[in-house]
């Protein structure tokens, strides 16, 4: 069963004005008992990794080089997606890697590239004039770069042109401020919060809404009937607005799920992440609120950002499994380890016909994965950025958010031409001495865990791919899942969930 609320009447309650600062109240709907029907087919296994965030993403804007058609930006020029070239749309001339019956899994042995194996390109960065701790970001329909403000001081948004200068727009004091953002069918840019969704329109005007029950909203995109759809991570529900204030709201079968990220799929779907560990699955649910949901085979990968891509799939992001995944429309799910370790958060498609993925955390990177699953890591210039949301602007440039310095990112030259080419600045190891893998507890007890160098004898994380150092299958980290310890080598045969043998020893 599904539950309808329209917001109206004494419900709708205010505006804020265009010009900076603005209140007005939220709406507060009822109450009802949401449905939603359907299961899904679970799929197999595949190769995995470990380690946190928030995001999705939605294109939209107006410029001279790109046109808005339907629900995205076209953007001659800027290049084409490359045709598919097998089942899951590999690109021509590389190995269809995760192509399987309904519901499997496959492993990326053939796909995914060590970071270094992709085209220069540039790094610009726009100071912003206020303190915001910028979070998702997104491209309006009126050409202009959108994004929300994560500190509550104000409880805001921004709006940037293409030349760098910002607009602030505050949001009603109510409640926590704005959490996930889209481009909305109506030429407004929506946005979602603690208890409510709101919008903004290109002057800058505020409207907001209760959901039902005060629940807590969180990703949010246009769906393919004209209405916003945004994810419940506590109320466990999928839901979705009219423009006009009708609210519908839809159980996912799984219990704590915690549906989090969600985007349209190529099939006139509604994809999503549930990232809760009792969830760990990429679910779709249908404009009627049907469901189906594919287990991620990471174990607790904190499933994240979620994009349509460029191939006909669905691709999507696991912060700490440190991967990125790929699902087909029938449910093939195929996932990439991070080169680096970084941890993938937001996630876009770019108009080169590659995706774009913002990491967080030490890797300080932006990502860059073919459909094939060769995957090319930038460093951001600016150290220590937080790299939040990311989306694909107006101008045919991917943008980017930078948490923890105040700025927003462009990069261009996604074809080549550019100044910075892929490759990371190696952290210098850290000084703890240890004598076997089961010393290092820096990064936990788990598989994935931090391992003792066999060339340095300090601990180090596992995805450098060192051997580590062990006299026994208990040493390991990833004994419970099956790996042993060579009494030659003195090297566990694994150390990231399953993940890939060390490397050789290399005269070690």
């Amino acid at each position: 069963m599904r539950q309808q609320i329209l917001t109206r009447g004494l419900w709708f309650l205010g505006l804020a004005l265009a010009g900076g600062c603005g209140g007005g109240g939220g709406d507060t709907g009822g109450s009802g008992n949401p449905g939603g029907s359907g299961s899904g087919n679970p799929g197999g296994s595949s190769s995995g990794s470990t380690s946190g965030g928030a995001g999705v993403s939605d294109d939209g804007g107006a410029s001279s080089m790109c046109m808005w058609e339907g629900s995205g930006w076209v953007c001659p020029g800027q290049g084409a997606p490359p045709p598919a070239g097998g089942s899951d749309g590999a690109a021509p001339g590389q190995s269809d890697a995760g192509a399987g019956t309904d519901g499997t899994t496959t492993s990326a042995d053939s796909g995914g590239a060590m970071s270094g194996v992709g085209p220069a390109i540039t790094f610009t960065e726009f100071p912003i004039d206020t303190p915001s701790q910028p979070g998702q970001i997104v491209a309006g329909k009126d050409g202009n770069l959108w994004f929300i403000h994560q500190s509550t001081k104000p409880s805001a948004l921004s709006k940037m042109t293409l030349s760098g200068a910002f607009s602030l727009y505050t949001t009603p004091l109510t409640n926590i401020g704005p959490v996930g953002i889209a481009a909305g069918p109506d030429g407004n840019v929506w946005y979602t919060k603690q208890q409510g969704v709101g919008f903004v329109t290109p002057g800058g005007q505020i409207n907001e809404r209760g959901v039902p029950g005060g629940h807590d909203s969180a990703g949010i995109t246009t769906g393919p009937d004209g209405n916003l759809w945004f994810t419940e991570p506590i109320a466990n529900n999928v839901a979705n607005t009219s423009p006009g204030g009708n609210f519908t709201e839809y159980a996912v079968p799984t219990a704590d799920g915690g549906p989090y990220g969600i985007t349209t799929g190529p099939d006139g779907n509604l994809w999503f992440t549930e990232q809760n560990a009792a969830g760990n699955k990429i679910g779709r649910v249908t404009p009627t609120g049907t469901f189906t949901e594919w287990p991620i085979p990471t174990m607790a990968s904190n499933a994240w950002g979620i994009a349509k891509g460029p191939d006909g799939n669905v691709w999507f992001t696991e912060k700490d499994g440190l991967k990125i995944g790929r699902i087909t429309p029938t449910g093939t799910i195929t996932e990439f380890p991070v080169p680096s370790g970084g941890n993938p958060g937001a996630i876009v498609a770019g108009p080169d016909g590659n995706l774009w993925f913002a990491e967080t955390g030490a890797s300080n990177a932006i990502g860059r994965i073919t459909p094939a699953g060769a995957i090319a890591e930038y460093q951001i210039p600016t150290p220590n950025a937080e790299a939040q949301g990311i989306c694909l602007g107006p101008d045919g440039n991917i943008y980017f958010t930078e948490l923890s310095v105040n700025n927003v990112g462009r990069i261009s030259n996604l074809m080549g031409g550019g100044t910075v080419k892929p490759g990371l600045m190696a952290a210098p190891p850290p000084a703890m001495p240890c004598t076997n893998d089961t010393d290092c507890i820096g990064a936990g007890h788990t598989c994935g865990g931090d391992v003792c160098s066999a060339m340095t004898h300090t601990c180090v994380g596992s995805a450098t791919m060192d051997p580590g150092t062990c006299s026994m299958a208990a040493q390991c980290w990833c004994m419970s899942e099956g790996a042993t310890c060579d009494a030659t080598t003195h090297h566990c045969s694994f150390t990231m969930f399953g993940g890939p043998a060390p490397l050789p020893d290399a005269g070690m």
